[in-house]
């Protein structure tokens, strides 16, 4: 819930505003993971705090792998975490970016070619050509299924 009441301030210029949801944010990330650590949502939004801080660095990769390492096949974090990470692809050390692009394909296979193709989308094309690889190595009809989701969202 503060994640979109931070968004809103950055947009509209609340500077104040911000700091107070992201320094909430942050304390709030801490404790919980202090007390319940496995929890792989907080520390993807500890990662996206910490891009939010223009901190892109060994240590913020670190939190988005404690993400993957704590629920590598949770569709609902995959999806958001998909989302955060695909722009970054490029400057993920290599292990982190070999996550990133297998849960992109992990997302086309298991039905979610939707949100799939909306990252596909987002990617600048140095990236788009890492996720052919993956969408390369899917059956021909999965291969089929997400040629035609990029096609009916691209309309």
């Amino acid at each position: 819930m503060e994640m979109p009441l931070a968004e809103a301030a950055l947009r509209s210029g609340a500077a104040g505003e911000f700091d107070r949801r992201i320094q909430s944010l942050e304390a709030r990330s801490r404790q919980v993971l202090s007390c319940t650590p496995r929890e792989s949502f907080v520390w993807l939004l500890a990662f996206n705090l910490e891009i939010l801080h223009g901190r892109l660095n060994e240590q913020s990769f670190n939190l988005l792998a404690t993400s993957y390492e704590t629920s590598p096949n949770e569709a609902w974090i995959s999806i958001r975490r998909i989302i955060v990470a695909m722009p970054l692809v490029l400057a993920a050390p290599e292990p982190v970016r070999q996550k990133i692009l297998f849960e992109f394909q992990q997302l086309i296979r298991n039905g979610f070619e939707d949100d799939a193709a909306r990252s596909y989308f987002t990617a600048p094309e140095a990236v788009r050509s890492l996720l052919q690889t993956q969408i390369e190595q899917l059956d021909l009809p999965r291969q089929k299924k997400f040629s035609d989701t990029l096609q009916r969202l691209g309309s």
